[in-house]
């Protein structure tokens, strides 16, 4: 491309870029203000569908020269160059559009400091393939095939490595090989890994495994189904007496204590279990269907979110109430946390949640409910991790890309939110490469 080729779409691409930001921050802080239904303003649209082909190339030219700092000054990110790829008629372009050849960014696990894996998924037509990264500073290393699920104990920094039957338990692990070996657990139940996700105990001794399948603690023993069991204590059976189980929304967490399971899936409420599995109680849905779940860094509080469509629900549960016979289903049981959001992912600070949800929208939310702020990703979030200070956070989304942000640290006109803070960079994860921009 020429340099007045080149001048002409970065002159586009910010006008048109920072008119549609500042349109949308200004329609959302009136509807807060005043609801939505006294908006009656058209909805804004990103006007550059049509530049997505040529900005997407110059990305990948940034790339193979090291100039992406170069080209993300010129060329603030928005998702626009995914979503249509349209000339100036309105026509499609490529017939393969960008977004078709996008992976899923499905779990980002910290280290320390700065630095964390993640996982990327890319659907092919023998199904899916996943690998492991690791994202060290500025640079992206690719760790290992095979490895389908990542994740870290709530304390004492135990990593576990999901393989195809085979959970490996390390501590300290830096994604290079160092770290000391704990155990590994072999399992013989055939499981559907595109969804699975995985959390170990703070003392190394097992694994809560969520997955279409189910929700189970492995260990040395093997593999124990403890979501969802059925009233009569039975699993699921087919035609011919088989068990047969199939779930979806599978959703797991742990308390930071490692006490208390919660599991949730589209059918049914959230189950609150002992750390052997052992049920004690329930959370009742107050939208359609469980979906998240989550403990709040000093473990006083619970939150579980169900979802109806791309909308939901999250109530708030006091420590205090979930012991055993517990039936939380009843708006003096709970707070009110969220009336909006359909969870994906988020994680618990020392003073609030930050919670990602099907719009594309990360928010912060207090334990009593208060909005904080909203930042704007674009895509459906699909996976979170906050640094150790609390500084950086990592989003990852079904889109292919991962976020790094610092919080606090300054917004530009490109940004669509009010939470004041600076995106460093994002990874595009496109067919088998890693993009920076």
């Amino acid at each position: 491309m020429q340099n007045q080729e080149r001048e002409a779409l970065k002159k586009e691409w910010n006008e048109k870029g920072e008119k549609y930001a500042k349109a949308v921050n200004d329609m959302v802080a009136f509807a807060e203000a005043h609801g939505w239904d006294a908006y009656k303003g058209e909805e804004p649209v990103d006007e550059r569908a049509h530049l997505g082909e040529a900005v997407f190339e110059l990305l990948k030219e940034a790339n193979e020269r090291g100039e992406t700092a170069k080209f993300r000054a010129d060329f603030p990110p928005s998702n626009i160059i995914f979503e249509g790829c349209k000339d100036e008629t309105g026509n499609a372009g490529e017939k393969d559009k960008i977004g078709d050849k996008l992976g899923n960014v499905d779990q980002i696990c910290p280290l320390g400091g700065e630095n964390v894996l993640f996982i990327v998924s890319q659907s092919e037509p023998e199904g899916w393939h996943k690998m492991l990264y690791l994202l060290e500073g500025d640079r992206v290393i690719g760790v290992a095939k095979g490895v389908i699920a990542v994740g870290k104990s709530k304390r004492n920094e135990i990593y576990a490595l999901l393989r195809r039957g085979e959970i490996e338990l390390v501590k300290g692990y830096d994604g290079k090989g160092g770290g000391e070996p704990i155990a590994k657990f072999s399992h013989d139940v055939e499981l559907t890994y595109d969804e699975a996700e995985i959390l170990p105990f703070n003392d190394g001794s097992k694994v809560l495994l969520s997955c279409h399948d189910g929700i189970f603690l492995i260990s040395q023993s093997g593999a124990k189904l403890i979501h969802p069991i059925y009233e009569d204590g039975q699993l699921c059976k087919d035609d011919d007496g088989n068990a047969a189980l199939y779930i979806d929304m599978a959703n797991a967490t742990l308390s930071n204590d490692n006490a208390l399971i919660v599991a949730g899936e589209q059918d049914g409420d959230h189950i609150l279990m002992d750390s052997e599995g052992e049920r004690l109680g329930d959370i009742g849905a107050q939208s359609s269907y469980p979906h998240f779940c989550l403990f709040s860094a000093d473990d006083t509080q619970l939150i579980t979110n169900s979802c109806h469509f791309y909308n939901g629900v999250t109530i708030g549960v006091d420590r205090a109430l979930l012991k055993r016979g517990a039936q939380i289903y009843r708006d003096r049981d709970f707070t009110l946390v969220d009336d909006e959001m359909r969870v994906y992912a988020g994680v618990a600070t020392q003073d609030f949640y930050i919670l990602g949800d099907a719009y594309g929208y990360i928010r912060v939310v207090g334990k009593d409910g208060r909005k904080i702020w909203r930042h704007y990703l674009g895509g459906t979030i699909k996976s979170m991790a906050i640094s150790e200070d609390g500084g950086v956070l990592f989003v990852g989304t079904y889109g292919g890309r991962l976020h790094k942000l610092r919080l606090g640290a300054g917004q530009d006109s490109h940004t669509i939110g009010n939470g004041n803070h600076k995106e460093e960079f994002r990874l595009i994860a496109y067919e088998d490469k890693i993009y920076r921009w």
